[in-house]
């Protein structure tokens, strides 16, 4: 009797398989080598390629030109792994409105397209809350127009609590926007904190901006960004909390930053995507405005240990997310330790240039460097 032999066909991994298996690999070698990815971070994983998939067919419908077309095939994944994995750490839901970004940009030197995972206020809000010392129940934001009653209850002796009183008098026409606040609530209220963004702060923050198009044309979601910004980074961060993945985002994915992209999306919608420099982020064509506009990239390596003396000019350190990079990479600082070290709270309250700021801290920083976690430069191919 002779034996029949059936050939069975090896299915090929879908791309939305060989995402997830590629961010679960890297998660290995980038987070724990001795810690799987629970099954709600796999969940996010997928969540995220969803997100991806139909930013880059979106991207697709509008790319002219001769640039190669905008797909998976011609995405850098090395990078994206590396990058998908500090967002599914922090918990980001790409599906969440406001959470994540893909923004696609060229890479000439790689010829394939880079994507920047770039985190909304939403996002921001979200992974700030878990990293503080004491997570907040609940933050109330609130802009502040002309017509409203505003009045602010700070703490004194005789009264334990810090908290506000705010009325809508005319909800159909509240005039201009004159400021805004954030009440942080505890479950404890006397360590309630309210936290006040005036007129002139949001005038800074579009000051800061390359381009004002996009603070012009969108006001109240910029300045409705701007606040919730502000009031989260008065929130206690948690040392026993801080992990790679909070470091490298907050040290890479400033404010004025996204502002930028946001423009670059909204502006160039039918024209090529914009040819980004890898190695120092600067844009090489399509530039928009005045030619100044960066593309922030992560820290690549383990900080060098020899020295603590300046490793740059202190003059190319252009914006804040600039310079807490700079100060991870050659003096092993989180963000954290760079406002403490600049004596301020938080980086809305700094009135000096990030290149004034880079000297003092290099000034200052004789000791011995903190070495963050090692990171590694290349994720795992397909």
């Amino acid at each position: 009797m002779t034996e029949k032999k059936t050939a069975v066909a090896k299915r090929e991994p879908t791309i939305s398989e060989k995402f997830t298996n590629t961010v679960i690999r890297e998660f290995g070698t980038t987070i724990s080598d001795s810690v799987d990815m629970m099954p709600y971070q796999r969940h996010l994983a997928q969540n995220l390629f969803v997100k991806i998939d139909a930013a880059l067919k979106a991207a697709e419908l509008k790319r002219t030109g001769d640039r190669q077309p905008i797909v998976w095939a011609n995405i850098n994944m090395n990078k994206l792994a590396i990058d998908a994995v500090h967002r599914v750490n922090l918990g980001l839901d790409a599906l969440i409105d406001n959470h994540v970004h893909p923004i696609p940009y060229w890479n000439s030197k790689e010829g394939k397209y880079d994507l920047d995972l770039r985190i909304g206020y939403i996002g921001k809000d979200f992974y700030r809350r878990r990293m503080a010392v004491e997570e907040p129940k609940a933050i109330i934001y609130e802009l502040v127009y002309s017509t409203d009653k505003f009045k602010p209850i700070k703490r004194t002796l005789n009264n334990a609590v810090e908290s506000y009183e705010f009325e809508i008098t005319q909800p159909f026409d509240r005039g201009e926007i004159i400021g805004g606040f954030g009440y942080i609530v505890y479950g404890d209220s006397s360590k309630n904190q309210l936290v006040i963004v005036s007129e002139k702060d949001f005038q800074k923050s579009k000051a800061l901006a390359k381009t004002q198009d996009f603070w012009n044309k969108s006001p109240v979601e910029m300045r409705f960004k701007t606040l919730v910004l502000r009031v989260t980074e008065k929130l206690q961060v948690d040392p026993k909390k801080v992990n790679q993945s909070y470091l490298v985002v907050e040290a890479t994915d400033d404010e004025t930053t996204e502002a930028v992209m946001a423009v670059e999306i909204e502006e160039n919608a039918n024209k090529d995507l914009l040819d980004v420099d890898p190695r120092t982020g600067e844009i090489t064509e399509g530039v928009v405005d005045d030619g100044e506009i960066t593309k922030s990239v992560e820290p690549e390596s383990k900080p060098p240990k020899e020295s603590s003396k300046p490793k740059r000019n202190p003059k190319s350190i252009k914006t804040m997310g600039e310079l807490t990079k700079a100060c991870f990479e050659d003096f092993g600082m989180q963000p954290a330790r760079v406002w403490t070290e600049l004596g301020v709270s938080g980086q809305s309250d700094i009135a000096e240039t990030p290149d004034v700021c880079y000297t003092r801290i290099a000034a200052v920083m004789a000791g011995p460097k903190e070495e963050p976690q090692e990171k590694p430069q290349e994720g795992p191919g397909w």
